[in-house]
């Protein structure tokens, strides 16, 4: 499958080192590198003078609404979002007071608490900051509590090798207080991110920075509640994305797809790897994929089956023919299922 975004070798983010996540008055940031959790804690910029008006009929015109007031002195919207449980509202301005600035504003429906997300934050190195260098909503977690956001890469074309984003914050939705979690924002690393977050918001997987010797890849697992890292050594020399790696409900065991190049930035996927994170056993469930019959892991259905599909998740027209199967992982049957 072309244009895939994959991972390389050279990936500089450190994890051995990796601090608690604290929560601070002001704002601290790094000069390297290093995956260096930077917490913001802002001021809530809205100060409700009377008990809001009733919501209108449905959350979009209530979004309508509130983006009116939110959103003055922008030169555009660039993107809106909702968060599931009706209680916030995300926006992305751009071109903020006739700035470079373009921030992202998060505000509770109830207008009762403000928060706005800037690149100009995090940026590291010596990249050009612009209008477009922007932060959009990634995840909200299904507690509520936060939300996770992303800046995408500017790198410009179809194909690349590295990931869509340069940047991972997570926002507090009833404090404020932000957390940069991963930052390739620095032109010189070369290697944007790529990663996912456990289907429970507990674990984020996500490249690492050291480099295996005999080019043996890793990434890392970093345990969002208690702050403990956990590095996997692959011992598959195939390229890797973690955009694709799927958390199995217990936690305990990871399938992704392992990619080959086949010509300059063009990757596809020839096998689909389990890692089990408590044996540390790796072993390929399926190998020697073809070009034809690539499979992406898409969610774990149960503690024995993932769902594959043979089209990418992340292209939009590879769905009107997108086939489904689920994959046993102990015998590697796979059994071709209705779509999900």
């Amino acid at each position: 499958m072309s244009c895939s975004n994959i991972q390389t070798v050279n990936t500089p983010y450190n994890t051995e080192n990796l601090p608690t996540l604290s929560k601070e008055n002001t704002p601290t940031k790094t000069s390297t590198s290093t995956i260096t959790p930077t917490t913001f804690t802002t001021t809530p910029t809205i100060e409700p003078t009377s008990t809001p008006s009733p919501l209108p009929a449905t959350l979009e015109r209530a979004t309508i609404r509130a983006f009116g007031a939110l959103c003055a002195n922008i030169r555009e919207i660039f993107k809106s979002e909702i968060s599931p449980n009706g209680k916030w509202i995300a926006i992305e301005c751009i071109g903020e007071n006739e700035t470079q600035d373009s921030p992202l504003r998060v505000t509770s429906i109830d207008h009762s608490k403000d928060w706005k997300i800037y690149y100009r934050d995090y940026i590291k190195g010596n990249q050009d900051y612009g209008s477009k260098n922007i932060i959009i909503p990634y995840r909200w977690s299904k507690d509520g509590k936060f939300l996770y956001t992303v800046s995408p890469t500017n790198a410009s074309g179809c194909c690349w090798i590295g990931g869509k984003y340069v940047l991972l914050v997570r926002l507090n939705l009833e404090t404020g207080e932000q957390i940069e979690l991963l930052n390739a924002s620095d032109p010189s690393s070369h290697s944007p991110l790529t990663f996912t977050i456990s289907d429970n918001d507990r674990y984020l997987i996500y490249n690492s920075s050291t480099t295996q010797e005999y080019g043996l890849y890793d990434f890392a697992i970093l345990d969002l509640l208690s702050q403990k890292t956990q590095v996997i050594k692959l011992k598959f020399l195939k390229y890797i994305n973690l955009d694709f790696a799927v958390m199995s409900l217990d936690e305990n065991k990871i399938v992704m797809p392992l990619f080959e190049n086949v010509e300059f930035n063009d990757f596809r996927v020839v096998s689909i790897c389990l890692i089990d994170l408590t044996t540390g056993k790796q072993e390929l469930l399926i190998s020697d994929l073809k070009q034809e019959n690539e499979l992406y892991p898409i969610r774990w259905v149960d503690a024995d089956h993932v769902l594959l599909s043979n089209a990418n998740p992340d292209v939009w027209y590879d769905q009107a023919s997108a086939e489904y199967w689920l994959l046993d992982i102990h015998t590697s049957q796979l059994v071709k299922t209705e779509k999900p």
